[in-house]
């Protein structure tokens, strides 16, 4: 690995020749950590030239670098920092600096340390390492990946790579995800209604902004995501912990003022409980006559090898709907592969005399071919 010229500067109120100063950042460099042994210095020309020195004192420079042992020269390749060039002194941490600013006045909002999971380092090396969202070498599919992404850095697609949408998405990307991902769990969708965002807890923050507010109440499963207790926590809304059984969330144990239902039924995070069919009817019928939302995450409905998987909540509704997406998808076809989770969310409204289905919809969808994006598929539409 090559050391950037740009991190080298010169403390022009430091002391003594230019070449000692040379010697001294670069020795500095090591001894700090930044430099590490086998990494390339700039050469003595790019040196000189950034530096605004001449060239025979960079040369010089490092010459007497090369004699102290900190770095090693390597005929026609140049310097690099020696293997057995000092290693940084263990440094206590400094102290953190007292500023005149008044953190206490100047943060708008409190916050409260929220529920995090910790994942050990040397997690793979468990006998029974119990982390999802994790892949597995033996079975990820490195040819077509590599494949994808030969072709995503080739000349060919270099305009679709570089090109600046501004608030518009990839429309290559957009047309598989309409045509060939969502059909999967019977979600049809026209390309202009789908919007990339950042993630999944980005697609649950966005869900709770629009949702939520400190009059309203959700409710969440007991256990479930970290993150969605936490994002929750932070908007304020009032909270109804629901457990969960072996067959997923019981409909009959919801309170009767709830606003939102947050619920994972195909793979109930983290007890991986699917939710039968009947207990899937109950919840719609449930939510039309209490006319609350449900936030439906479809987490990794594929993840069924007993029996085929069961259908999304959106897809038992003959009215139209609403879906949000994130998760783990995966298409073969022309090289591309990816992951997906989906979320749903719908709105069921009781009229006087027949029933109105009434949608907010949101879609949000990773894809992580090398840039972690991740997209939201959004629309608004209302029954009969």
């Amino acid at each position: 690995m090559s050391i950037s010229v740009e991190t080298f500067f010169l403390d022009p109120s430091a002391i003594g020749t230019l070449q000692a100063r040379i010697q001294q950042m670069v020795a500095q460099g090591i001894l700090a950590g930044r430099f590490r042994p086998g990494e390339r210095l700039p050469s003595s020309r790019m040196m000189a030239q950034h530096l605004g020195v001449s060239r025979i004192t960079v040369t010089l420079a490092y010459t007497e670098l090369v004699a102290d042992d900190y770095l090693t020269a390597r005929g026609r390749s140049g310097y690099y920092v020696s293997e057995n060039a000092p290693e940084p002194p263990a440094f206590a941490a400094p102290q953190a600096q007292i500023g005149t600013v008044d953190w206490t006045r100047a943060i708008g909002q409190r916050f409260t340390p929220g529920l995090s999971l910790e994942k050990p380092a040397d997690w793979a090396n468990y006998r029974y390492p119990f982390i999802y969202g994790q892949a597995d070498r033996t079975l990820f599919d490195t040819t077509n990946w590599r494949l994808c992404a030969l072709r995503a850095l080739g000349l060919r697609d270099f305009g679709a790579l570089t090109s600046d949408y501004y608030d518009g998405d990839d429309p290559e990307l957009v047309d598989f995800i309409s045509r060939q991902t969502l059909p999967r769990r019977g979600i049809l969708a026209n390309p202009d209604e789908i919007l990339i965002t950042m993630g999944a807890q980005n697609a649950l923050w966005l869900s709770g902004q629009v949702l939520l507010n400190n009059r309203r109440r959700a409710a969440i499963e007991d256990p479930c995501y970290p993150a969605l207790r936490n994002i929750l926590t932070q908007s304020r809304c009032h909270l109804s912990i629901v457990p969960v059984d072996q067959d997923g969330l019981p409909p009959a144990a919801l309170p009767d003022d709830i606003d939102v239902l947050f619920t994972t039924p195909s793979h109930q995070c983290p007890t991986a409980a699917t939710m039968p069919l009947d207990r899937r009817k109950a919840l719609i019928a449930q939510a039309e006559a209490q006319d609350f939302i449900i936030v439906e995450d479809d987490y990794e409905f594929e993840m069924s090898f007993l029996r085929p998987p069961s259908p999304s909540l959106n897809r038992l509704l003959k009215n139209s709907f609403g879906a949000c997406v994130d998760g783990n998808f995966r298409a073969i076809e022309d090289h591309f592969v990816g992951w997906y989770r989906q979320l749903f969310f719908l709105k069921i409204k009781q009229d006087h005399q027949k029933y109105a289905v009434e949608m907010g919809q949101s879609f949000f969808l990773r894809f992580s071919a090398g840039s972690g994006s991740e997209f939201l598929h959004r629309w608004t539409s209302r029954g009969p």
